[in-house]
């Protein structure tokens, strides 16, 4: 009892770096001081720093909002980028001494438990370095967020392959596929290479022999798996807890599919090529390089062809609905890209399956690919591509929906 109680008695501080996102990063905060606070916690012992990012849209309405909850809010004049955000927030946070600390996205919320999970799992195991939750992107956790793969120069390889035909698309599917459904089916923490960068907990004492945050050089990507390689390079374990979960939006300020934002695929390139510079050999960045260099000889019609036959369902509107061959446990995944990178995933049963609602207005407008697969053969029942139109959702959620959230998923678990 009294370990419990000595646990129950940490103290987190909780960064944020908000960057045209404020009625997100408000929700994100609502449900963390709530879940702290059901979980039994001291409001004292957690203490919060938002970093807004030189946003352009006007913040100050939300900004006060979020002071107003007692969160200690950095106006940066200029945007200093993810890295060298959460690091100004990490120094502010300084001044109240913490046991643990959290980098947090603003577009995400806390579920039920899932903070004396996490809290509890790094206090418990010292070899762990960093430890992040189970996510989903919209509010009934019906679509899974995928497991993301380690860059390296094997890695950027196989992908770029994948790229250019199908079947090596399909050998890709194959691995990320096992790699994926490991994750989605963990009932117990697993140990990984790579984790989400959106919600991680460290012990304060990682983050000072760290000596930063993040690595500042990377001004938007990579700055999550510099720190994931520099942790197990240090000996730590990086570990997933498929119990503690949360709900993350995902892209809310990067805005993916935006012609009008080509700011994040600028940022990304510079960040990548400071990360392989950072951690791999002339030869591995010249591999990278050259890679890059063949696919862009390719030809166009060539690239990016779908690793399976797709049924086209046009323009959609409303939420999808699929009608299966038989019925069966089922697997679906959806991407926003034809060889199946990265996939969200919906499990179900029975031959028949319809978007909630719910879900649905999560989508952005985007043509998506999807694969039914068929869980009790391992079979690939049919391919699909379509078109979401209309629109979707950009309000965050109110306090009155986190907390009929809350309610729903603990009377699910019960």
């Amino acid at each position: 009892m009294g370990k419990a109680l000595m646990k129950h008695d940490k103290s987190l501080a909780a960064l944020v770096v908000n960057y045209n996102t404020g009625a997100y990063a408000l929700a994100c905060i609502d449900s963390l001081i709530q879940e702290w606070e059901i979980a039994g916690r001291e409001r004292a012992k957690l203490n919060i720093v938002l970093v807004d990012n030189a946003s352009p849209e006007d913040q100050e309405l939300w900004l006060v909002q979020i002071e107003e909850r007692g969160v200690e809010v950095i106006r940066s004049g200029e945007n200093l980028g993810y890295a060298a955000g959460l690091n100004a927030c990490y120094e502010a946070s300084k001044k109240n001494p913490c046991d643990a600390v959290a980098y947090l996205n603003p577009d995400l919320v806390f579920l039920p438990g899932s903070i004396t999970a996490l809290m509890d799992y790094i206090f418990d195991h010292p070899d762990v370095g960093a430890i992040d939750p189970d996510a989903c992107i919209d509010a009934l956790g019906t679509f899974r967020l995928p497991r993301n793969h380690l860059p390296t120069p094997l890695e950027h390889i196989r992908l770029t392959l994948a790229y250019m035909s199908p079947f090596f698309a399909r050998l890709y599917s194959r691995l990320r596929f096992r790699n994926t459904m490991e994750w989605w089916t963990a009932k117990h923490p697993i140990e990984t290479d790579m984790l989400s960068g959106c919600c991680v907990f460290l012990r304060r004492e990682v983050v000072e022999e760290l000596g930063q945050a993040m690595d500042p050089r990377y001004p938007l990507y990579f700055e999550d798996t510099d720190l994931f390689r520099t942790l197990r390079a240090k000996g730590y374990k990086i570990v997933h807890h498929p119990k503690a979960r949360i709900l993350h939006h995902w892209s809310r300020s990067a805005k993916i599919g935006s012609p009008d934002n080509p700011e994040p695929n600028e940022k990304f390139e510079i960040s990548r090529q400071a990360y392989y510079e950072k951690f791999f050999s002339p030869f591995g960045r010249k591999l990278v390089a050259w890679m890059d260099r063949f696919v862009s000889r390719w030809p166009p019609e060539k690239l990016h062809r779908p690793l399976l036959a797709m049924k086209d369902l046009g323009e959609l509107e409303g939420p999808l609905e699929l009608e299966l061959p038989h019925s069966c446990r089922f697997l679906i995944e959806f991407a926003v890209h034809p060889v199946f990178p990265l996939c969200c995933g919906v499990f179900g049963e029975g031959d028949r399956w319809v978007c909630p609602a719910e879900s649905w207005e999560w989508f952005f407008p985007l043509p998506y690919f999807g694969r039914v697969i068929d869980l009790d053969t391992g079979r690939v029942l049919f391919g699909m591509k379509f078109h979401k139109t209309g629109g979707f959702r950009t309000e965050a959620m109110s306090m009155a929906e986190l907390d009929s959230l809350g309610e729903r998923l603990l009377s699910r678990s019960a």
